[in-house]
């Protein structure tokens, strides 16, 4: 009898420590789970974000736009000196401004294009590099207007042409104004015949040409248009 109580002690006292143990080890084995799963989550959660707002409309355009290779930011005045000094003659003579600017001219600018945006007749940001931390360029697409039938508009600093990053600032742009604008199918960029490389560079955006502008009695500009994928 003594024996048998003895070895009954015994298998609740293995079965006790078993039990701890098993606790114990399913303890470890749940937390080194959920300290293994929280970089999973917090991925999942951006990517939860990330296809959240590539899925839903806009109500107000956003302050940033964050991509791989650049990111675009609102305008603001602290911006104005940066724009003037990457706004270079040649980026100027494409986009047909005076080779010779002032600051002064270029602030006048920039609080015109603003007040538009601020009206929410255009949405426009600032093209900054995120290697380089620096402003590179600026683009826009403007409402629709019978008198300036051209909506879209870009322009990147010559030294940072290449490497993708004109066209993932308007795949940035392109996405956002369709968010806010479900309605809108497409939008108009129109290009200057002599422009070659501003018309290369709008057809591999995905611009598809329609036709031409004429002013005169004469074709001057591709009508190009860029439709809702």
């Amino acid at each position: 009898m003594k024996t048998f109580f003895s070895h009954l002690f015994s298998r609740k006292t293995q079965t006790t420590i078993q039990k701890k143990s098993w606790f114990r080890q399913h303890r470890i084995l749940t937390l080194g789970l959920l300290i293994a799963l929280l970089p999973i989550g917090y991925s999942a959660y951006k990517l939860g974000t990330y296809v959240y707002e590539q899925t839903t409309t806009l109500s107000a355009p956003p302050e940033e736009i964050v991509g791989s290779k650049v990111t675009l930011r609102k305008l603001t005045e602290s911006n104005y000196l940066d724009y003037h000094n990457m706004f270079s003659n040649e980026v100027r003579r494409a986009l047909e401004f005076p080779e010779v600017i002032t600051l002064g001219y270029t602030i006048q600018y920039l609080r015109g294009e603003q007040k538009k945006a601020n009206e929410g007749s255009m949405l426009m940001y600032l093209i900054f590099d995120n290697k380089d931390k620096k402003l590179i360029g600026s683009l826009e697409i403007r409402d629709k207007n019978e008198d300036d039938p051209g909506q879209f508009g870009i322009w990147v600093n010559e030294a940072y042409w290449g490497g993708g990053r004109s066209k993932e600032a308007f795949d940035l742009i392109a996405k956002t104004y369709f968010r806010l604008k479900p309605h809108e199918k497409s939008f108009i960029a129109h290009v200057r015949l002599w422009n070659q490389r501003s018309y290369h560079a709008c057809k591999k955006f995905g611009f598809k040409e329609i036709g031409y502008f004429y002013e005169g009695g004469k074709p001057t500009r591709y009508i190009l248009e860029y439709t809702r994928p």
